[in-house]
């Protein structure tokens, strides 16, 4: 009987610290549990991209479209084929990029943005 009473006490200690989420902590955690995906598949991290042209390929779920920004600058749109978004990477110039996608909803809020991609141009 002590046993349990003390068991007893001691969860409701737990339970009274707690800490309670905010409104925002919760959306983002709903936002999390989501099937929602979005991945560079390539270039891979740290590769070495050689010639004058390359197509970076990105996997992603299929709530809205995808789009890429190079270096932090403009988010420019890829296109749909064969199951992935593709993006026709031309006119680059020698040295490191950070690519970054983000998988957008058709009324224009970014659902998912990945990680800097960092690639070397030779």
């Amino acid at each position: 009987m002590v046993i349990k009473a003390l068991k007893k006490k001691r969860s409701l200690k737990k339970a009274t610290k707690l800490k309670t989420k905010s409104i925002d902590e919760k959306k983002l955690e709903l936002k999390n549990n989501c099937n929602s995906y979005i991945v560079i598949d390539y270039p891979f991290e740290s590769e070495n991209i050689k010639g004058f042209h390359y197509v970076i390929r990105v996997g992603a779920s299929n709530e809205g479209y995808v789009e890429l920004s190079f270096n932090n600058g403009e988010w420019l749109p890829c296109r749909f084929a064969s199951g992935y978004w593709w993006f026709d990477w031309s006119y680059f110039t020698p040295g490191d990029h950070f690519i970054s996608a983000r998988l957008v909803n058709p009324s224009g809020d970014v659902i998912l943005q990945t990680e800097n991609r960092k690639c070397r141009v030779c």
